[in-house]
């Protein structure tokens, strides 16, 4: 299974004080950086952000930008990344994971590919044992049409739209603190 990977740092960071996450430092290393260590053995790696550019490709990321979708709009959330995404990658399936989890297990890509293969499914999340982590996803590039749909609908909740796809729960949660998500500056303080 060819794999390309996406960090997601499109966001607007508000609750970080507008700093762009990916960017914030976290032990010595950008976020976004820390997040590659989940994604050994991606063909390629894309960075999806609309903010920073400069900033990201300086630390050496293939940096994009959301695609321009008259019919859905500007700010339509982690979705039209994740469509991005998919129409970005060079390859027919797709890893995906914010860029403010830098405690990514480094397994991420290998079991999240091993339960898509075993099972068959088009769509894996990961699940840290209490909820999924609906922006830690393994999608195949034929679920583009379907989220273009989506969002051309209206509907902007990822949990909607991976229940209407049949998306198959990868369980992590022995590694339950890997997908824990640093939003703010308090979050910071051990």
């Amino acid at each position: 299974m060819k794999i390309s990977g996406i960090i997601l740092a499109g966001g607007q960071s508000l609750r970080m004080g507008g700093k762009d996450k990916g960017l914030v430092i976290y032990e010595g290393q950008p976020m976004a950086s820390q997040v590659l260590k989940g994604f050994e053995g991606a063909c390629d790696i894309w960075l999806n952000s609309n903010n920073s550019v400069d900033e990201y490709q300086s630390l050496g990321f293939n940096v994009f930008g959301d695609i321009c979708q008259p019919d859905i709009g500007e700010r339509a959330g982690p979705l039209l990344g994740i469509l991005s995404g998919l129409q970005q990658a060079q390859e027919d399936w797709v890893l995906f994971s914010p860029c403010d989890t830098p405690q990514l297990p480094s397994n991420y890509l290998l079991k999240m590919s091993q339960t898509a293969s075993d099972m068959l499914a088009k769509a894996c999340v990961a699940h840290d044992g209490q909820r999924r982590q609906n922006l830690h996803l393994l999608l195949h590039k034929s679920l583009q049409e379907d989220l273009m749909m989506f969002l051309l609908s209206g509907k902007r909740k990822t949990y909607q739209w991976l229940d209407n796809v049949g998306v198959v729960d990868v369980d992590f949660s022995n590694q339950a603190e890997g997908f824990n998500n640093y939003n703010t500056p308090a979050d910071f303080i051990n």
